[in-house]
């Protein structure tokens, strides 16, 4: 899950466990962005247009995931204070998630690591980035909570 909520993030169970593949998912999508940045900056304007258009086509599942982890952290949460603490301590831990896949992915040998960073480009681009699909398990457990108006 998506880190320590104690009582309430047990009870969230398959919920917190979908919320969190796909959730970590787009992490890993950032970390790869950042990686590719960081090792070829000149590429950083493609790979920003690449996932601008990811994310435009993403913008409501994006949005939603937000809300669902907002939601599940007010949930462990017993009042607002401790809901401001919980936030960062879920925002840090997915931070350093997101930092840390984007060092394992400099760790490579940077051999074929140019186009890697051109298929990433192409992937979020082409047809066959659609977390919708990708994911659809994880979204029809959590779409089985309505998310308040």
């Amino acid at each position: 899950m998506l880190g320590g909520g104690g009582a309430a993030a047990e009870a969230a169970g398959d919920y917190g466990t979908a919320l969190s593949r796909i959730y970590f998912a787009h992490q890993r999508l950032l970390a790869l962005r950042e990686a590719c940045d960081q090792a070829f900056p000149p590429q950083a304007a493609a790979n920003a247009k690449a996932y601008a258009v990811w994310q435009s086509r993403h913008k409501g599942l994006l949005d939603e995931l937000e809300a669902r982890l907002s939601l599940m952290i007010r949930g462990a949460s017993r009042d607002e204070r401790e809901y401001m603490r919980n936030v960062g301590k879920y925002e840090g831990s997915i931070l350093e998630y997101r930092n840390g896949q984007r060092d394992e992915i400099l760790a490579q040998p940077r051999d074929g690591m140019d186009q890697a960073c051109a298929d990433f480009r192409n992937y979020l681009t082409g047809s066959g980035s659609d977390f919708r699909k990708d994911y659809a398990e994880e979204l029809r457990e959590l779409r089985k909570r309505k998310l308040p108006k």
